[in-house]
This record gives structure tokens, sequence and C-alpha cells, in this order.
């Protein structure tokens, strides 16, 4: 809404750019896009060209651990400090429904749900069994409290109740009832219909074959390149997050889960991948999985910095042994990672030791008067679909979603396009959602979200206003920059242009620019920029990136907008 410049003009002057016409204008913006933009994408760019070394096969070396978590751009960070933290580690991403399509019934529950991504409508159904931890119900939102009779007397005895508790609550947050608790969609003791004997319900198959199971953990472990060289123990971690008094608790969650926490996946998976069926199946097509490698599921709990662990999976007294020390150093990856993001609580003041800071950043999660429990998307501008070794020594500042990805076990491409199937849509949908909601936030997005009523669990509005609002309310992306996703793939410039050229709906993403897409060749260490339907060179432009070192104590991810940073590690 800014007015022409010749309004602003001192009397005398004729203004430079008094006349010019409406299409100068939009082609200015245009440029001023792309430079905000590619300021921030070329250093990128330029830190995996600085970084980056062409590796010979290394000797087989079995790690200590390895995680497989979700793609997301909140466990990026994480990962980072797990190799800092454990450098013999290694970890991989995938979409976090881990390629397992199903609908999800716990016990008690009159309704099952999704437990995929929105497009997949599954066959498939998981039950939970046994269930002997059950959601707590505050009297007062029970249906007794919805009558006349007996909504007067419970308003008048059990309301004076509420409201101290919900005063204390105010003053000293803690868990409670009316939160969405990320650890409570399964109850980790319970059991799981995961298994198929031929039962149906609502015209679905109950648990999944052998032969389903092997298809889908082929096909997920292929994909990232993880076919030869398992850990002891290897943790399948799914996402999601806790809060309170939140309209929009679902983007906490796991887009992949459908907006739903991805712990019934992770552990589905990692039964999967522990049948011997299964690997038996999985070494007819190639991938060896050891009989002293255990895979436990595990959820994540982004707002609160929390691992819940599957782990009864885990009989052998050595794999005991190694898992409670992996959990100690998994602690001190979420403590540090917890710190991390403190810089951007105005709350919390970072210079507190991990400890206080992690106890402060989970209180955060429960509290009534907290808007912002997590920053969710905010910044994210990246997809990397590549090896971990392409960003290991860069800080990136929560702004990339990754995808694992070995070029050298696909080289005609057909992994990667069923990754770009599923990553350019979800990733480049949530950012131009936070991209229109920033750019223009009471036409595209929805205002602040204190006033919010949900609307028939669809939509939202402004208290008793009528209007339903749209996109993300201005404490999702008050400190968030309007750029478009870009996409920096490993693999050859010739097999990613003909896969993509291949699937109309994905090639539609590119073509119009609505997602950004480079290039990086392995081979020549070159990138490549899509532009006008060709693939051509890029070569960033020069300068001296920081250099950083990773000790925890350092501040240098402090700022908001953090600039793309060189890690040496030192971590103690």
């Amino acid at each position: 809404h800014w007015e022409p410049l010749k309004h602003h003009v001192p009397p005398g002057l004729t203004p430079l750019f008094a006349d010019v016409p409406v299409s100068a204008i939009r082609h200015a913006q245009v440029l001023w896009q792309q430079a905000l933009e590619w300021s921030y994408f070329n250093d990128v760019m330029l830190g995996i060209r600085q970084t980056y070394t062409p590796r010979q096969e290394p000797a087989a070396k079995t790690p200590v651990f390895q995680t497989l978590m979700c793609i997301d751009d909140r466990t990026c960070s994480l990962r980072r400090h797990l190799h800092l933290a454990a450098p013999g580690c290694e970890t991989f991403s995938t979409p976090g429904f881990f390629g397992v399509e199903f609908y999800f019934q716990p016990e008690g529950a009159k309704f099952y749900t999704r437990s995929c991504p929105a497009p997949i409508n599954p066959g498939y159904l998981i039950r939970e069994t046994g269930r002997t931890r059950f959601h707590q119900q505050d009297r007062n939102l029970s249906k007794n409290s919805h009558g006349l009779v007996k909504g007067w007397l419970t308003a008048n005895t059990l309301g004076l109740g509420s409201a101290v508790r919900l005063l204390t609550g105010i003053l000293k947050p803690e868990l409670n009832p009316v939160m969405s608790y990320s650890f409570d969609h399964m109850d980790k003791n319970a059991g799981l219909t995961i298994d198929s004997t031929g039962e149906t319900e609502y015209g679905l198959q109950v648990g999944f074959t052998v032969e389903d199971m092997v298809t889908r953990a082929s096909a997920v472990l292929k994909s990232i390149g993880l076919t030869r060289n398992f850990a002891p123990l290897v943790y399948i971690i799914g996402h999601g997050g806790s809060s309170v008094n939140n309209t929009y608790y679902a983007g906490y969650e796991c887009g992949a889960c459908c907006g739903r926490p991805g712990s019934v996946n992770a552990r589905v998976f990692a039964y999967f991948l522990n049948k011997p069926e299964v690997r038996e199946g999985l070494r007819e097509e190639g991938i060896e999985i050891p009989g002293t490698s255990v895979f436990v599921g595990a959820l994540h709990d982004t707002t609160r910095d929390e691992i819940q662990y599957f782990d009864h999976v885990i009989t052998r007294e050595e794999h005991l042994q190694m898992h409670l020390e992996n959990r100690k150093v998994i602690e001190k990856a979420l403590q540090a990672n917890a710190r991390e993001r403190s810089f951007r609580f105005d709350s919390i003041d970072s210079s507190l030791p991990a400890e206080k800071i992690h106890e402060k950043v989970k209180r955060r999660s429960v509290s009534l008067f907290e808007p912002r429990p997590e920053w969710n998307h905010t910044a994210a501008a990246l997809t990397i679909v590549g090896r971990y070794s392409l960003i290991e020594h860069l800080y990136l500042d929560k702004r990339a979603f990754v995808n694992s990805y070995d070029s050298r076990q696909d080289p005609e491409g057909h992994y990667l396009l069923n990754i770009l199937r599923a990553a350019v849509p979800v990733s480049g949908g949530i950012a131009l959602e936070y991209y229109f909601s920033r750019v223009d936030q009471q036409k595209l997005g929805a205002g602040t979200k204190l006033p919010h009523n949900v609307v028939g669990l669809f939509a939202v509005a402004n208290g008793t206003e009528g209007d339903l609002r749209p996109g993300l309310p201005s404490q999702m992306i008050e400190i968030h920059d309007p750029l478009r996703m870009h996409f920096i793939l490993e693999q050859k410039p010739e097999v990613v242009l003909r896969i993509v050229q291949s699937d109309a709906r994905l090639y539609e993403w590119i073509l119009n620019e609505w997602v950004l897409l480079s290039v990086f060749d392995p081979e020549t260490g070159t990138f490549t920029r899509f532009k006008g339907g060709e693939l051509h060179p890029f070569t960033p432009l020069e300068r001296a990136l920081e250099k950083v070192s990773a000790d925890p104590e350092l501040r240098y991810f402090e700022t908001q907008k953090s600039p793309v940073l060189i890690i040496e590690p030192s971590y103690a």
C-alpha cells in the first residue's frame, strides 16, 4: 500500500519515477523478491560447494547407532546436534509416516483416523488393544455438565475449583487434561494389530501381510540409501507436538501423518523390520539386516524436546546397555536443541544452563498464556534431497526439510521421482502458506489467533464474527521471511530433468516456479538451476562464509535471521 513517490517529492523538484507504469512496478517487485530469495539461497549453495568433498567408498564401520526421522524442518537441528554429540552415529530422514499408510483406531475410540498423507486413501486399519493409560478428563468437560440441572450444579460447585485450577495453571503451568499431549495419541504399553489374520472392518484390512510389510520396508530403505551396515540399534523416530489452548495444534504434529503424531507409524515400521519373515523377504531384495540389529520405535515431542521410546522390543542385555548409553547422548542433543530454540523465545534467558532452559521450554508448552509454544515451520525455505554429507558442516537454522537419498543407488531416478511427488506439494505448499500469510496478513493470513474460535472442525473465525479466516495467524509468521521453497537435489542434472518432466502435476509446480529447483552433481561438485524448462549452470557468488565452533555455549545461532555458517566440530 505504498503511495507513489511523486506524492512525497519536495516542491520544485521533478521526481525521477513520477509516472512509472504499473508493469514496471510489478517488474521491480519481481526483482526485489528474487534478490531477497537468492541473497539467502546463494549462501546455502556456496556453503555446500565450500564444504563438500567427493568421498571414496568408506570402509565398512558399524555406526554407534542410527536414527530414521521425518524430513520435517524441526528435526533438522536435532539431527545436527546428534552428529555433534555422537560423531559415530548416522541419521536418516524420510516422510514421517515411514511409507506405511493406514487408519488408526485407539482403544475405546468410536472413530478411526488417517495416519498418512491426506491425499492417500489407505486400505488398512491398525487397532490399539490393551491400553493402560487413558486420557484424564476434567469433570467440567464431561457430558454431565451439558444438561440444565446438572450443568447448573456443576457450574456452581466444581466450577469454583476449576477457576482455582485455571489460576494455578497460569501461574505454574504443568501437564493438564485439556492440553493436546503428543504422548497420549498411543499408549506405549498397549498392543497393536499389525499382523493381518484376514480380518476386515469398515471395509479395511486389519493389519498387514508379510508381503505388504516387505514391499513398504524395501521402498523406504532403498529410497534413503540405508541398505547395509546397520547399527546394533536403529531408532525410528516419529514426531508430534504438545500445546494447550491452541486452535492450530494440528500444525504442530506430523503433516505426513495427516496432522497427528507419528508414534503409531514409527512403532509399526520398527515392527516390520524386526520381524524375521520380513528380513527374509528383504534379503531377497538385496537388503541384509544382521540378526544383531534391533529397530526401536520412538516419538519426539518437538515443543517439549522430549523423546518417548517404545523399547519393549529390546530383549538382550547388551542391547539394553547400549540403549541406556544412547539415551544419555540423545538427551544431551535434545537439551542443546531446546537451547538453540530458546534464542527465539523472548520469555527465556538463553544464558542459563541447558538443563534449566530445557525445563523452561517444557513449561512453555503447557502454558495457557503462551501463544507460541514453538515457531512451527517459521523460516523454512529449503528442501534438501541427498546424503547428509551434503550439509553436515553447515548451520542452516532449522530452515531445511531434509530427505535422505543416495543417488548412487538410484541411477535412473525412480526413487527420487517418488520422493518429489510427495515432497514438492507438501513442503512447497507449506512454504506458500507461510509466504502468502506473511506478505498479506489480513487478507491472506488469519490475523492474531487470540480471538479465534473453531468452526465445524475445519476453519476458524474471529470471535463472534462470521467470516472464516484463511492462512496462518500472526503468531506463526511474524519472523518469517517470505521465500519460495528451494529444492536442492543431489543427482545428475539430466536425470532430474527427465523425471520431473515425466509427471505433469509435479512439473507444473517447477515450471511455474511455485517452488525453485537446483541440482547438485555429486561427481563434478557443480550446480545447475532450473529456469524456463531447462537446467542452466549456476555458480554461487563468492564471499567468505563465517566459520564457527559447534560448542553449544557459543551463541552463534542467537539472531532470528541467521546467515549460513560453516561449523567446525568441537563438541565436548
